[in-house]
């Protein structure tokens, strides 16, 4: 099941969030981000349990994707696949932009998703580069 996150959250959001950086509860403090009006994290449960999640940042008809993450033992269930498309019917988005390492095995995850590899942006990770990918929404007219 699919829902806007809430403080009850906030453990499992921030232990999920640590598999993406040991900082994560420092630089993605919940209460801070459920109180910015562009921001939005929904996640995806299981059993009440946490499963994954996606944080974007929206403006207008675009979002970017901030974090997205499935737990190691949810991988390959499509769960990232179904929280970005929640997104894009949720807030009728014209487009997804994110950045993600090149060595990032996500790269194909996207992809697949039709994220097109826009540019690549010289050590955007420390020393590593990263790629700036971006989804266009193509909606059907009736």
């Amino acid at each position: 099941m699919i829902r806007k996150i809430s403080l009850d959250d906030e453990k499992q959001y921030n232990e999920l969030g640590q598999e993406l950086n040991e900082n994560f509860s420092k630089l993605f403090d919940l209460n801070n981000e459920l109180s910015k009006d562009y921001s939005h994290i929904y996640t995806y449960q299981i059993d009440n349990k946490l499963a994954g999640f996606i944080h974007i940042q929206q403006s207008f008809d675009e979002a970017d994707i901030i974090n997205i993450i499935t737990s190691k033992q949810n991988r390959n269930q499509h769960i990232a696949t179904k929280l970005i498309n929640y997104c894009i019917e949720k807030h009728n988005l014209k487009a997804l932009n994110l950045e993600v390492n090149i060595n990032n095995p996500a790269v194909n995850f996207y992809l697949k998703n039709d994220f097109k590899i826009i540019r690549k942006i010289p050590k955007y990770y420390n020393n590593d580069d990263a790629y700036f990918m971006k989804r266009v929404i193509k909606w059907k007219m009736f």
